[in-house]
């Protein structure tokens, strides 16, 4: 009995050893559309913890799938891990740093688990494949749940993400995941896990979709892990299994955080006034909708410590920086935050436009009459270009810039005062898409974040730019290339795509029997045909000069081509005697009367000096 009694001691221990280590997490797969794995899928899992918890373990993890006939787990091999705690100046706030090895309470790390390129064949059910991971436990100083122990508390967690199944618009066939065609959606700013309390703060999980998928935030609610409710081994379906984990009045899972949040369901911006501290949890998820059908849904787990920070070693407090309105060529909307009192902005520009502001963040905050605060201003965004400099180095290209007045990339850091210039050159890439509807999202957003260097917390601001991006007003013209008409009376005309047509383009052929006009539409073209030929009877009597529109989801119109004449002409050939001999020839009979010289290519190459023409 004491040996019993020993063991369960240790299990007990043990359990409680690893009671208060996370505090969140994600997960997010994606296709892959090039390469020799071109077609599978690569996932992707990050785990939060608190680092004056219990070390998590780097072994492989696995992600349980749940509604698939053939696929039940993937394992994740360990990627990296990093301490993303506030970076901040801890000689001159006079205050200590947070970090994972030397200041661990309050410190984060993030650990990311990738897994190997895998296949997932089939097509999800009406309810979608799920993809699970559950662990144990959560922090016993959560403020804002009901938890079993306010030190060991049994409550775990269960990250998940959701596949649905997608019906291709035109033919009404569900879309087969084998070869992969969709991606999840991606957070692009990592999670705001420490933050002062005391100022009004705004701050996006910033998802994106590498498809340009319609993307919509909202709150979701906390899951359990199965063991919890001694359901292992039983379907994922919540909120039977596993149940949510019920919220402390006055808060719930759309009110997670003091200082009345809100969160805006287009750019995800959250925003509130707290000064109320402790430990908040809160879930963000994010649907992305493929032609107005839910395609996937991702969801992020975050735990948000808010500090009640002491002041600076002047004794006065430390306040936010202040971010200027985009000053630009676009005129720019302002709108108010009714919970944090903080502006965002919006702008609106047509396909082709190019975007330009300058911004610029500034910080009054002195630690002494000689040394000011540093700040530092960041980025983020699914259309900024991966080293903010590169127009092509995105998903969906031209990619935006951001550099300072040196044309140095963030982050950009400075005292008291940085600032940053933004450049977009948008085009039709960014309102079309090879979907069945051929259509994207058209609204982009970016946060721009100006954050102090004050310990143990940096103050923060974040400036939500929400671009959005209607058809052009008008489109190049298209690249007409040659008209020619046969002794039938037959018009053949060709031309060549424009590298910024898609499949909801289309051509219409104009002909007039003078070149004044007036014309008349006698064809409609769509992609991908570049050649037309237009039999006599349609070709009107006199008919003789021609050019091309195109329209398309981009534009409705476009410039229009030049104008061209048919050339007529007969070809006469005769073969050579003998192999490799030199008494071929081709006779080519021009009957079109024109006062320009004729050029004359074979197999592509011209043939500057033929040897007689007709």
């Amino acid at each position: 009995m004491k040996k019993i009694f020993i063991f369960c001691f240790a299990l007990l221990t043990s359990f409680q050893l690893s009671a208060t280590h996370i505090m969140g997490g994600e997960i997010t797969w994606k296709c892959i559309k090039s390469g020799p794995d071109e077609g599978k899928y690569i996932f992707s899992l990050k785990v939060y913890r608190d680092c004056d918890g219990v070390q998590f373990l780097t072994n492989p993890q696995t992600i349980d799938v749940w509604n698939h006939p053939t696929v039940s787990t993937i394992s994740l091999p360990y990627d990296t891990a990093s301490d993303i705690s506030p970076d901040c100046d801890v000689v001159n706030s006079g205050n200590g740093a947070l970090d994972c090895i030397t200041n661990p309470v309050g410190a984060v790390e993030e650990f990311i688990f990738i897994s190997l390129p895998l296949d997932l064949p089939g097509v999800p059910p009406v309810g979608g494949w799920h993809f699970t991971w559950d662990d144990c436990c959560r922090n016993g100083a959560i403020s804002n749940l009901v938890l079993s122990s306010p030190t060991s508390p049994s409550e775990g967690f269960t990250l998940r993400a959701s596949m649905f199944p997608y019906i291709e618009p035109n033919t009404g066939i569900p879309v087969q995941t084998d070869p992969c065609f969709d991606s999840s959606p991606v957070f692009n700013e990592s999670p705001k896990t420490i933050i002062c309390t005391g100022y009004p703060f705004a701050y996006s999980h910033n998802a994106s979709d590498p498809e340009l998928d319609s993307i919509v935030y909202s709150w979701d609610e906390p899951l359990d892990w199965p063991p919890s409710i001694n359901s292992v081994g039983q379907p994922y379906n919540p909120p039977l299994n596993p149940p949510p984990v019920a919220f402390l009045a006055p808060y719930a899972f759309n009110n997670p955080l003091p200082g009345n949040p809100t969160l805006d369901s287009q750019t995800g911006e959250i925003s509130y006034n707290s000064t109320t501290s402790g430990n908040f949890v809160t879930v963000v998820r994010v649907d992305a909708y493929k032609c107005g059908q839910k395609v996937a849904s991702i969801y992020r787990e975050i735990q948000a410590v808010l500090l009640a920070c002491p002041t600076m070693s002047n004794g006065l407090p430390n306040n936010p920086p202040t971010i200027t309105p985009p000053v630009g060529t676009q005129t720019w909307n302002t709108v108010i935050n009714p919970s944090s009192g903080l502006p965002s902005y919006n702008t609106t520009v047509n396909a082709g436009e190019l975007v330009v502001f300058n911004v610029i963040g500034q910080d009054l905050d002195m630690y002494s009459a000689t040394v000011p605060q540093d700040i530092i201003m960041e980025i983020s965004g699914g259309q900024m270009a991966t080293d903010y400099i590169s127009p092509d180095s995105c998903e969906n290209p031209p990619c935006a810039t951001f550099v300072d007045n040196n044309n140095a990339p963030p982050p950009i850091t400075n005292a008291t005062i940085v600032s940053g210039v933004f450049e977009w050159q948008t085009d039709c890439n960014q309102v079309l898409s090879d979907a069945g509807c051929g259509t994207t999202t058209n609204i982009f957003n970016f946060l721009i974040k100006v954050y102090d260097d004050f310990c143990p917390a940096n103050a923060i601001t974040i400036a939500t730019i929400s671009i959005t991006i209607l058809p052009a007003v008008t489109q190049p013209a298209p690249d007409f290339q040659c008209v020619t008409q046969n002794l039938n009376g037959d018009v053949t005309l060709t031309w060549n795509h424009l590298p910024s047509v898609n499949s909801s383009t289309s051509y219409q052929v104009y002909g007039a029997p003078n070149i004044g006009g007036p014309y008349t539409q006698i064809a409609d073209v769509s992609w991908p045909d570049e050649i037309v030929t237009i039999p006599d009877s349609i070709v009107q009597n006199g008919m003789q000069y021609y050019y091309l529109t195109l329209n398309s989801l981009c534009a409705n119109t476009s410039v229009p081509s030049d104008t061209m004449i048919p050339i007529n002409y007969n070809i006469n050939y005769s073969n050579v005697n003998c192999y490799g001999g030199s008494d071929g020839r081709i006779a080519i009979d021009m009957q079109t009367n024109l006062v320009n010289p004729f050029y004359y290519y074979i197999d592509g190459v011209l043939n500057s000096n033929p040897v007689d023409s007709v």
